[in-house]
């Protein structure tokens, strides 16, 4: 039934007071039951709250430690309890990890949190009393190149209370990644350590870079010494202080990207102060400027100087020219004399138109008559006697006188054959019982042909073989008789022998069939000549053969340019020779001969010069040992050549996850100097010190030619110690009397007097060997040979000049120019003129460097030790009234024309070249030596400093070690070689052992009392 609107409305009361009934009695039943009772949650939340906190402490004590051990490192363990433990190859990390323990246990200690009756706190485990200990709870890691610290805390406990009583206890190990490089810092540092400690021939570094610089400067003060600078100390210690501290720019910016700017300025500055007075001009070449402050130059300027294409060459005598030289001259009058053992040149002419001539004879059978059997009479009859008889008859009257080859160097003179006939009887005689002997005969014919042969032949020679045409007949060069008198000598052979009928029928019934006989054939009228022009064009070839051998090497003992030409000369030979597939004739293989035989002199004078030069070597090589470096180092490090440039760094390459981070080196001093600095400079150095930084000392090996280490190296070719070149005594009086020319200094008049009078007396035996040679190569009269050295001898003002002008090969020019003008004359000839001054050449040079004219070293040392004394006081008086300028002249223009350098070879046979070593070395340490990394968050510094801490918390601190300063020493060699000629190289001031104030004093130090200015030591 459907309701109506209204009947929908309508509820009846009684359903609603049922349900009023039960809604009653449910909320009274609900009033009647009670309800479950609240959870209490605090320990959880104090726990949270706890583990929150350790790691924010955990964190901030890592930050800390992390920059106070960067603040403060410990390098080297101290001899404790406490400091042993932290021995070992990772002492720095170690120490770190100590560092992060002790914060991270007073953190944690700190963090406690309470909560209604809950409380929680943290702790890392039980008492810890000893490092080692401590270091178990910590380890480390580098993150991100170095420039973010992850360290993990081990066994961190946590503690929950409720009502007093331990609810729970968790443990666990905590990792904390923190922002601060100090890692990179100590590894980089421990880089730029390294390279100051790094052995220079082993890897990149300071001793390296330092090595190149000196070298380089030495190389370019050396040669401007030898171009005529005023140059007296060629190295010198602000060289070797300069060169050491652009290394140690070098080395950080290899280590930390960048370099300490205030460095880099000091360099800057002590560059611009050092060319003031060096070669460190804008002229200079770029190569010089980069090697000296190590600073490498611009690629175009490299290439644009480097046009040899040898990249890394520094501009300086990195090679010398070894040449023949004046052993060709020597090996040319050896040749024409006839020493050394071997033929003289007219014995090598002589010995080319020898030959032999010798007559042979051959036969052979045509016919071979057969002897008949025997036939007896009749039967029964006996042969008992058998006679043969034989005629010969020679048939043939041919013969040929004409000349024909036969093989190299031989040929057919005469042949003549003859038919030989033989016609044979024999007759036998046979016997029978009771009858009378009976004979009978038989005949036959033997038929033998025989050729006469006479042959000539060449003597061996030093020319190759090769076959001569034309030979024993008239032509060929010169045109000579050719050795045709050959022919008559092989028809003479004949003739002895009978004649060729005589020979054949001997060769058939036998007899002396053969004979020979040795012939010097005529020589053309102008074959000396010639030959003698020919060996001189070679000689003139053979003298500019050269090797170019290393500087280094030849200066440290360890080339061999002359054993090196030998083998040159060697390999060449065939093409010096220039012989020909065929001689034309005997006078062009004996041309040839002389050529060979010329050839062997010179390579006998090169062994002879290589033997002198392995003595010389050995000699180099004590002299460095006494000096303390071995010669095949010393030739290594002068050997070294620049890196190849590199892109500039301003900024580190480490990139952390917090962007790229920036190492700034900050040394202190910046520039270390040989120099005092006041301590209130320098951090860690009290106000009133004063702080040297660096000590350096250079030592010239061959400071002069007759000192100590020269005098090893001459005694192995001489065997007189004790006595001076006559050119490097000559070289002495030539500048002591420039110098009195200034300074009539009474004590240096007398010293070179009685120099002048040594080198006079040496000079005498010169003179006297010039005249031997002219009397034994010309025809002058002993008169005229007297006025021609006079005449000579004259140019030059006195013995001093004389003395070098011996040694250099001007004055036997002299007196050969003398001498030829003298004997110029219709009979004159360009051979004999050039015989003159080859031998003029030769014996003076010899005479010049013999054993006999060398000088006592007291009256050379004794004189060039006064000069520089009057010398040092000029400048001091010019001082006065003189700008530096002036000063500068007035010393190094007397100080820099005084001998030095070692020549190679000393017996100037040849003079090769001048070399110099100086054994350099310093040696210094940074006050303080400090990185910065994040914009000065945090700062790494070695000063020296001594650690202390407190480890297992009774109040007192334990020893843990010291922070080693920044520091370095250096020991290496430079070397230089200039051309042969002049006065060498070397320091001539007379300071060959140069030392910095500081040099005896510790490193770093020594350091100094301001009101005394007296290093003391520390």
């Amino acid at each position: 039934m459907r309701l109506a609107d209204d009947d929908r409305a309508r509820v009846p009361f009684a359903l609603v007071g049922v349900l009023l009934l039960v809604a009653s009695s449910t909320f009274a039943a609900s009033l009647a039951t009670p309800g479950p009772e609240p959870v209490d949650r605090s320990a959880d939340v104090v726990a949270d709250r706890v583990d929150a906190e350790v790691t924010a402490a955990l964190r901030g004590a890592v930050r800390d430690a992390a920059r106070a051990a960067a603040r403060d490192p410990v390098t080297i363990a101290a001899d404790t309890e406490a400091g042993r433990a932290l021995a070992g190859p990772r002492t720095f990390r170690r120490y770190l990890r100590l560092r992060v323990f002790l914060a991270a246990r007073d953190a944690v200690s700190a963090v406690e949190h309470r909560r209604g009756q809950s409380a929680a706190r943290a702790s890392l485990g039980t008492s810890v009393e000893t490092v080692p200990e401590a270091l178990g709870h910590v380890s480390l890691a580098s993150a991100d190149d170095g420039t973010e610290l992850r360290v993990t805390v081990h066994d961190v406990v946590l503690t929950v209370e409720r009502d007093g009583r331990v609810a729970e206890t968790s443990q666990s190990d905590r990792t904390i990644t923190v922002g601060v490089p100090v890692l990179a810092l100590h590894d980089r540092t421990e880089t730029f350590q390294a390279r100051l400690d790094a052995d220079p021939l082993d890897a990149p570094g300071l001793a390296r870079r330092t090595t190149i610089g000196v070298t380089a400067m030495a190389q370019a003060r050396g040669l401007g010494q030898y171009g005529g600078l005023p140059i007296s100390n060629v190295v010198a210690n602000r060289h070797v202080a300069l060169s050491t501290n652009a290394g140690l720019l070098d080395a950080q910016r290899a280590a930390f990207g960048r370099a300490d700017p205030d460095a880099a300025a000091g360099v800057r500055a002590a560059t611009l102060q050092t060319g003031a007075t060096d070669l460190l001009g804008p002229r200079t070449d770029p190569r010089v400027v980069s090697a000296v402050t190590g600073q490498l130059p611009d690629p175009n300027d490299a290439e644009r100087a480097d046009s040899d294409g040898r990249s890394g060459a520094l501009p300086a005598t990195r090679s010398i020219s070894v040449g023949v030289n004046g052993t060709a001259d020597e090996a040319f009058l050896a040749l024409l004399r006839g020493t050394r053992g071997a033929d003289a040149l007219d014995a090598v002419l002589r010995d080319g138109y020898r030959a032999r001539v010798s007559v042979d004879t051959e036969a052979w059978t045509v016919r071979d008559g057969r002897r008949p059997a025997p036939r007896a009479p009749g039967p029964n009859w006996t042969l008992v006697y058998s006679d043969v008889s034989t005629d010969v008859a020679i048939t043939g009257r041919g013969q040929s006188r004409s000349v024909s080859p036969t093989g190299i160097g031989t040929r057919r003179l005469y042949t003549a054959t003859r038919r030989v006939v033989e016609h044979r009887r024999v007759d036998r005689t046979w016997v029978k019982v009771n009858a009378t002997p009976q004979t009978t005969s038989a005949s036959w014919r033997d038929v033998s042909r025989v050729r006469v042969t006479a042959t000539g032949r060449l003597a061996g020679g030093r020319a190759p073989a090769r076959p001569v045409r034309p030979l024993f007949e008239s032509g060929g060069a010169l045109g000579g008789p050719n050795l045709r008198a050959g022919r008559t000598a092989s028809r003479e052979l004949v003739s002895d022998l009978g004649g060729p009928d005589a020979i054949a029928r001997r060769a058939v019934t036998g007899g002396r069939t053969s004979a020979s006989t040795a012939m010097v054939g005529d020589r053309p009228a102008d074959l000396t000549e010639w030959v003698y022009a020919d060996v001189a064009r070679l000689r003139d070839r053979v003298r500019h053969l050269s090797v170019e051998v290393d500087a280094s090497a030849a200066a440290t003992g360890r080339a061999n340019g002359a054993a090196r030409l030998a083998s040159l000369v060697r390999d060449r030979r065939a093409a010096l020779l220039d012989a020909s597939d065929t001689y034309d004739g005997v006078a062009d293989r004996t041309r040839v001969a002389a050529r060979a035989a010329y050839l062997d002199q010179v390579l006998a004078a090169l062994d002879a010069r290589a033997d002198r030069t392995r003595k010389q070597n050995t000699g180099i090589g004590r002299a460095l040992d006494v000096k303390g470096i071995a010669a095949s180092r010393a030739n290594d490090l002068a050997d070294l050549t620049p890196e190849p440039p590199s892109p500039r760094r301003e900024v580190g390459t480490a990139a952390g996850a917090r962007g790229e981070v920036v190492f700034v080196p900050d040394g202190d001093p910046a520039y270390l100097a040989p120099e005092p600095v006041e301590g209130g400079l320098v951090d860690g150095i009290d106000d009133d010190e004063q702080y040297v930084g660096l000590a350096v000392r250079n030592l010239n090996v061959f400071a002069v030619p007759y000192g100590e280490a020269a005098d090893l190296v001459t005694r192995t070719l001489f065997g007189n110690a004790g006595r001076v070149s006559l050119h490097t005594a000559g070289q002495a009086l030539v500048t002591a009397d420039q110098t009195l020319e200034t300074n009539a200094d009474p004590t240096l008049r007398t010293r070179t007097d009685a120099l002048r009078s040594n080198v006079a007396r040496s000079m005498g035996h010169v003179r006297q060997r010039t005249k031997r040679t002219l009397a034994r190569e010309t025809t002058l009269s002993p008169t005229a040979r007297t006025a021609v050295v006079g005449r000579a001898f004259a140019r030059w003002a006195g013995p001093g000049e004389r003395a070098i002008a011996a040694t250099d090969g001007s004055l036997a020019r002299a007196v050969a120019t003398a001498a030829v003008a003298e004997t110029a004359g219709p009979g004159s000839s360009e051979v004999a003129e050039d015989r003159v001054r080859t031998a003029l050449r030769v014996d003076l040079r010899r005479a010049a460097t013999s054993k006999r004219v060398r000088v006592p070293q007291s009256a050379v040392d004794e004189t060039v030790s006064t000069t520089r004394d009057v010398a040092r006081e000029m400048a001091t008086r010019t001082a006065e009234n003189a700008t530096q300028q002036g000063i500068a002249r007035a010393t190094n223009g007397t100080l820099g024309e005084i001998p030095a350098g070692l020549p190679i070879l000393p017996t100037l046979n040849p003079w090769v070249a001048t070399t110099n070593l100086w054994i350099v070395e310093s040696r210094g340490a940074y006050g303080r030596f400090a990185v910065e990394a994040a914009a000065g968050s945090t700062t790494y510094v070695r000063d020296g400093t001594t650690v202390s801490l407190d480890v297992d918390g009774d109040g007192v601190d334990e020893r843990l070690g010291r922070n080693e300063r920044v520091d370095f020493r250096v020991r290496t060699v430079a070397v230089v070689a200039v051309p042969p000629g002049k006065f060498g190289v070397g320091d001539t001031d007379g300071n060959v052992d140069e030392r910095s104030a500081a040099w005896s004093g510790p490193v770093p130090g020594p350091r100094c009392t301001t009101r005394s200015g007296q290093c003391l030591r520390e």
